[in-house]
This record gives structure tokens, sequence and C-alpha cells, in this order.
């Protein structure tokens, strides 16, 4: 029973039965509390109606004998005067003075229970003594004078017995109601609750593998419609994540054993002593190159896992990003010549130093730098532009390369994701380079935008935005008054 009510489906339907058990409590009360008030009024407008009668029909003389034979009278013909009293009804006959003058009574032991004054001055009085309801009325002859008192005492069981039974009807009622509403509760409860056991399940599903595995969003509550809708979006999140790894895995995988069983190869060769001369400097300096792509790979795995760990720090010192542009064109120079690609740079002189750290900046021009002297055939143009336009960093790098096709530029960001054509499968590379760019544009909130028509002499356009603090607002800071 404990782990019922531990379940959400059993807090709910507890919460709603409780709410409505209260309220039905307080209506029970106020209802029975305005029905025993009315029953009991009723009761004594009836005794009230039968004491006024028995006064209306007292003769004009109010002589002991004429009284006890007008009370005999009235008990021999006890049944007319109503069904609905009680068996025992009493009637007493006393003087202005109070004194007994009749009672209905054997003993005649009744005594006048209301205040004597009140009825003698002409009110009617009604008083419950001892479980009996007492009414007593005055005798009036001719509207002048008042003959005596007539009182009439009835017990409250008739009464009693009448309320229980209503009370026991008004209980059943409600407790009927009460049953109602905890299967409409239990109703409910299931149904608000079935999303969320659906979405347990489909969240043991995936734990187990099936990462394709969705909640179905059916006619339910907004909030859990809502929750379904992002759990399915959390879940097509997780499952490109993990396809992600899986491909990354994959790549690097194969990006690492081609080299690596080459290496081995030629490492068994000259171990052996099978190849000398030429062929053995040759297979050394294969090897050379081979290690050198290799650490470069790793590095570049190094710095894009840190770029993608979320953890960054800003730099404590500012830089001039013209001068360390000018350092990523100076790499270039040897490729550019060896090619024969004209290159163009246009350096706003307004850039002031930045908070960005050179090795950040040099990944970023540097990798697009690669790829357009990289697909952009021999005799080619490249142009690389800066500006500094409110508080942002704009780097722009065109050529007029093959350029990417549309359909791959969502993609080109990805790792290890590189443009399938015929042409571009003896290019160097290992689709790291955009990768990298991109995780370290966003460690600094910045945007990475690439544009290309895919046709081949329109080029590729690549533009960085970067909203970077300078040493200007630094300074301008630290002025500022507390």
């Amino acid at each position: 029973m404990v782990n019922v009510f531990r379940s959400l489906r059993g807090q709910l339907a507890a919460a709603i039965v409780s709410v409505l058990a209260l309220g039905l409590g307080l209506l029970l009360i106020v209802a029975g509390s305005q029905m025993s008030r009315m029953t009991m009024e009723a009761f004594t407008h009836e005794q009230q109606v039968l004491a006024l009668v028995l006064a209306n029909t007292f003769p004009e003389s109010f002589e002991t004998a004429r009284a006890q034979q007008l009370m005999s009278a009235w008990v021999m013909h006890r049944d007319r005067w109503g069904n609905d009293l009680p068996a025992d009804v009493n009637i007493s006959i006393f003087d202005t003075q109070g004194r007994l003058i009749a009672s209905s009574t054997a003993a005649d032991t009744a005594s006048l229970a209301a205040d004597r004054n009140v009825v003698v001055a002409g009110g009617m009085v009604s008083k419950i003594v001892a479980g009996r309801l007492y009414t007593a009325v005055p005798v009036i002859h001719e509207g002048r004078s008042i003959l005596g008192i007539i009182q009439v005492d009835s017990s409250l069981d008739s009464v009693n017995a009448r309320l229980t039974t209503r009370w026991l009807a008004l209980s059943g009622a409600a407790g009927a109601a009460l049953l109602l509403a905890l299967g409409i509760a239990l109703w409910l409860a299931a149904r608000l609750t079935r999303p969320l056991s659906e979405l347990r399940g489909v969240a043991q599903q995936m734990s187990e593998g099936q990462l394709d595995a969705r909640v179905a969003i059916g006619d339910t509550a907004e909030e859990l419609t809502s929750l379904g809708a992002t759990f399915n979006h959390m879940a097509e999140q997780i499952e490109g994540m993990i396809q992600e790894q899986r491909d990354f895995v994959a790549n690097a995988s194969h990006e690492l054993r081609a080299p690596l069983a080459a290496m081995k190869l030629r490492a068994e060769a000259l171990a052996d002593q099978s190849v000398s001369g030429a062929r053995a400097q040759r297979y050394a300096l294969d090897i050379n190159d081979q290690v050198g792509q290799l650490a470069q790979l790793v590095n570049d795995l190094l710095q894009l896992s840190r770029a993608e760990s979320g953890v960054f720090t800003v730099p404590e010192q500012p830089i001039c990003v013209i001068d360390e542009l000018d350092t990523c064109i100076r790499a270039i120079q040897p490729r550019l010549a060896l090619k024969h690609q004209q290159f163009e740079a246009d350096l706003s002189e307004d850039i002031p130093n930045l908070y960005i750290y050179p090795n950040d900046l040099a990944i970023m021009v540097g990798n697009l730098l690669d790829n357009a002297i990289k697909y952009t055939p021999d005799g080619g143009k490249i142009s690389l532009t800066t500006s500094w336009d409110t508080n942002t960093l704009e780097i722009s790098i065109r050529d007029n390369g093959e350029g990417i096709p549309p359909e791959d530029l969502p993609r080109i960001s990805e790792r290890f994701f590189r443009v399938d054509r015929a042409h571009t499968h003896n290019i160097p590379g290992v689709g790291l380079g955009l990768a990298l760019a991109a995780a370290v544009v966003r460690q600094y909130n910045g945007v990475l935008r690439i544009a290309s028509s895919g046709i081949p002499g329109e080029g590729t356009h690549a533009s960085i935005g970067l909203p970077i603090r300078s040493s200007l607002q630094a300074r301008s800071l630290e002025r500022r008054p507390a």
C-alpha cells in the first residue's frame, strides 16, 4: 500500500480524492446542520400548531371538572390530531398561577416547564428539557382575558430517529460521490501519468542501446506534450552525438591505420636490412614524413578536444591582431609561391589590441588559408580582409577555387568530413581543419560562415565574426568608479 502512494499516479489520485473528501466533508457538515435545524424547527412548529388548536377549542369556563372532561376527550381522539406526532404526546392544563388543573399523564405529575410570566403575558414558549420538547400557549377568552395555560410536550426520539435516517442517507450519498470521485481521480491520474510511463519506457530502451526509440506524443496535457517533444529532440541529439562519436572513432582509426601500416612495412624492411643505399634512405625519409603527419593529426585532435571541452579562460593580456595576422601570412608564402597563387591582404589599421590567444587566432585563420590554398588551382587568387566594427572583429577569406557543393555546406565543420570530388582525393588532409576552426570560434562566442555556389572558378567565401573585448574597453572599465 505504501508503494502505491510513492508513485506519481497514486499521489495524484490521493491528492484529488483528499481535496474532494475535504470539500464533501465540509458540505456534509453544513448541509447536515441545516437539515437538523430545519427538522427541529418543523417539529417545533407542528407542536406549536397543535397547542394553539387545543387552546382555541377550550370552552369559556376553566373549571377543573370541565377541563378534565375535555382532557379525556382529547386523549380518546388523539389519533385525529396528526399522524406525524409521536405517540407519547402529553397535554397539561394550568391556571394562570401555574397550578396543574388536568393532564393526560396518569400520575398528574406534570409541571409547567416554560416561564409562566411570558405565557401569561400572551407569549408562546417552546423549550427542550431532558430530551422532551415543551410548548406552552395561553388560553385567551374573547381575545382579552387569559383563562389559563395549555402545555404540550413530546419526546424527541422520533425527531432523532428521523434525523439519523436523513444523516445516513446524506452520508451514503457523500460516500457514493466520494467513490465516484475516486474512480474519476484514478482514471485522470492514469491518463496524466501514462505519457510519463511511456517516456520512462523509451528511456529504458535507449539505455539498452535502442537509440532510435521515441515517445509517441498523443492528445494529453500541454506540458506533457511539450515534455515529450523536448525528450524526442534530446533523444535525436544524443543519437546524433553517439553516431558522431562512432564516426569519429572509425575515421580516426582509418586515418591512423594507413600511415602506421606503411611505417611498419618500411621499418621491417630497414630492420631486416633487405634494402640499402638510396632506397633505405628514402624509406627513412618516408617514415619521418609519416611520423610528422601522425604528430600533426594527434596535435589537431588534442586541440579539437580541448576546444570542445567547454573549459575556456579569457586571456589576461591583449595582443596586436595585425602582427599575428602578418605572421600567418608569412607562414603561407612558400606554399603560395609553389602554386604561383596571387595573394592580397587588406588589414584594417583601426583594429585595437584584443584579448585573444595568438595560437587560437593562428588556428582559425591558418586553417581557412590552408583550405583556400589547397582547393585553389595554380595561378588562382586568394584574399584576406579584416575590419573592426561595433566591438566585433571580422576576418574574411576569399578564393576562386573549386568551391563547395551547396548540399555539403551544412557538414563541412564536421570532423573528418571532406567534399567527395574525384579531383580532390589527392589533396592532403584528413578533414579536421574546419572542425577545429569552428570549435575555436565557438569558444569566443563567434560565428563561422562559409558560402559557396559549388561552381568551379567562383570559389569559396569564409568569414569569422568574433565579439572580443579590446584593451581600450578594459582601460575604460578600470577607470569607471565603483
